[in-house]
């Protein structure tokens, strides 16, 4: 609203309104501010300045000192660049596997009524509250040799022998599934349920059966959910730590995992550091990325956008 035009009493109350709303404004956006940087900025701040220390044998880190020592080591170490390799794949593949779960849960969800949908949705939101140690020794009970699902099979006659899902490369997947699993469930779900259920009928009606009609009507409209779910199981997954320790073999070692054999038994500050400031840097980039294609997708496919 203009000041023109009112009284000197009008623009007085105005102006005061003005300086109101945006005190509160920075009020609500300070502290916010003020937390991001004290958790978040400072901490990698202190992470990237140890990075570019000098590498010294006879204590952690070279206080005062400034060199590439350490991202020089992790060019130069074929074990971590292995290990950096194998972390990309694992959570490649850990995310695609999420996403497909994530999808026909969801689905399932959206589709359910009443105290099926409960269920499922309290199921979800259990796991997601669940400490991450508890669900990982589950997840030994559940594909352990002696496990449920070996039980199972083998009693159905499906199989002659127990399958090997722990202690290898599958265990660690389906440990990190147990994750980020609920959190990519949740970002499909919150899209799907904006989904008219009419538009899915009048698919039906016009003669597409159930596949046809979910892959012309529900994919495209979740798009940004999976999307947002992919970025959410590929960096947790980027930073996995406890699902390959506790159940993949030695042989599975993550970029975390790397993290802490050269931070506490090496004690190799300068290299760990520049390890976990790739690993971030990763996860900072993958987020740019996913935010530059949900807008992408949101402005040409229109959704979101004025449709007046």
């Amino acid at each position: 609203m203009s000041l023109a035009g009112q009284t000197p009493a009008g623009q007085l109350r105005e102006a005061f309104r003005r300086v109101f709303r945006g005190q509160t404004t920075a009020a609500l956006v300070v502290p916010l501010l003020l937390f991001d940087l004290l958790v978040f900025v400072v901490p990698f701040g202190y992470l990237l300045r140890i990075s570019l220390t000098e590498r010294v044998t006879a204590q952690a880190y070279a206080e005062g000192t400034w060199s590439l020592d350490g991202y020089d080591y992790l060019l130069s170490a074929p074990t971590l660049r292995e290990v950096f390799l194998f972390t990309l794949g694992f959570a490649a593949v850990t995310t695609l596997v999420a996403v497909v779960v994530a999808v026909v849960y969801a689905y399932a969800m959206w589709q359910a009524s009443g105290a099926l949908r409960v269920v499922l949705t309290a199921g979800v939101l259990v796991s997601l509250f669940t400490a991450i140690v508890v669900k990982l020794f589950a997840a030994v009970l559940v594909f352990s040799p002696n496990g449920v699902v070996n039980s199972l099979l083998v009693g159905l006659g499906l199989l002659d022998e127990p399958l090997l899902l722990v202690n290898n490369a599958v265990g660690a997947v389906l440990a990190q599934l147990y994750i980020v699993v609920p959190y990519a469930v949740l970002a499909v779900y919150s899209v799907l349920s904006t989904v008219e259920e009419s538009l899915l009928e009048a698919a039906r009606d016009l003669g597409a059966g159930r596949l046809r009609a979910f892959r012309a009507v529900v994919i495209p409209h979740v798009v940004p959910g999976l999307l947002v779910a992919g970025v959410i199981s590929f960096t947790w997954s980027v930073g996995a730590y406890a699902a390959p320790l506790l159940v993949g073999s030695g042989s599975e070692r993550t970029a975390g995992m790397a993290v802490s054999n050269l931070l506490l038994d090496q004690f190799d500050w300068p290299a760990a550091s520049a390890l976990a400031v790739v690993v971030t840097v990763t996860v900072f980039a993958t987020l740019a990325l996913g935010q530059a294609l949900v807008s992408r997708y949101t402005v040409s496919s229109g959704f979101g956008g004025d449709r007046s």
